[in-house]
């Protein structure tokens, strides 16, 4: 990749979490006009009409129409004019760690830059008529094998579009160095696992041919938490994810992330957040 001289393996590489949030064309929502997100993640508007103010480690940046404006994952304020219109590609570039592989924030001419819409064309194309009327939390939805990896091939076009645009502009890659081999294929055994499957740390530590004991002290040293902690982390991005698609109901949200009952899931995310659920949508 030109500008991109990482001396990385497929294996590396292959630890990379690479998700589509959503993607959508259209005008902003009035309740997303004025609002500070959470970050988390990637974003890349093109702005076809009005403007908009984004303001993002103490610095502000404006974009027109005929913009492509990039920040995330840290936090941002955002505020649009009335009646903007735009193409929103949110998405996660990150290692296991949680690091995301780069973090821009700059505006670029979207006539400059044409391999950033040749690439976002047929992505938000298929979206429309696989996952017609959806704008958030495309990976809680079902797909078929075809519908999946027709997605995932454009997807990857799209990263690749969007990654050498950022990199020739100078934004830093961040490199996932030193993560022991085990914590790895652990790493990719939690990322697989539904979550109707209860979560059994004796068959992980089995799976990777260390006892309990070792695997969390490793896991700990170079990932910041436990197996469990890492799996809880997963299941709550999952649950705010589905929360902020309003028609998806609360009850159907417990259900698909393994909760016994929606009481039980209310009193975890409560836990985990200090919100209950209904809080969490109300505020986002």
């Amino acid at each position: 990749m030109q500008g991109m001289e990482m001396k990385l393996t497929v294996e590396d590489w292959s630890s990379l979490r690479a998700r589509l949030l959503w993607c959508y064309q259209g005008e902003v929502a009035p309740s997303n006009r004025r609002e500070i997100t959470q970050g988390r993640r990637l974003t890349a508007w093109w702005i076809h009409a009005g403007a908009v103010t984004v303001t993002s480690r103490g610095k502000s940046l404006s974009a027109g129409e005929g913009d492509w404006i990039f920040c995330g994952p840290e936090p941002w304020e955002q505020s649009f004019t009335g009646k903007a219109r735009l193409l929103s590609i949110n998405f996660h570039l990150e290692w296991p760690s949680g690091d995301s592989l780069v973090e821009p924030f700059f505006v670029i001419p979207a006539a400059d830059h044409p391999a950033l819409a040749a690439a976002a064309k047929p992505l938000l194309a298929l979206l429309r008529r696989k996952f017609p009327g959806v704008r958030v939390d495309l990976q809680g939805l079902s797909a078929s094998p075809t519908a999946f990896f027709q997605l995932q091939q454009l997807f990857s076009a799209w990263v690749l579009a969007y990654l050498e645009t950022v990199l020739a502009l100078g934004v830093l890659p961040a490199r996932m160095t030193g993560v022991d081999p085990r914590v790895q294929a652990a790493l990719r055994l939690l990322d697989r696992q539904g979550w109707e499957v209860r979560y059994r740390e004796e068959a992980l530590a089995r799976q990777v041919g260390l006892s309990v004991g070792h695997l969390d002290r490793l896991f700990v040293h170079q990932m910041g938490t436990t197996p469990r902690g890492y799996l809880q982390k997963r299941r709550l991005e999952s649950a705010r994810a589905r929360l902020r698609e309003p028609v998806m109901a609360i009850k159907k949200v417990a259900y698909e992330l393994g909760f016994s009952s929606p009481a039980h899931f209310s009193h975890w995310f409560r836990e985990a957040t200090g919100q209950s659920p209904r809080e969490f949508r109300a505020a986002d």
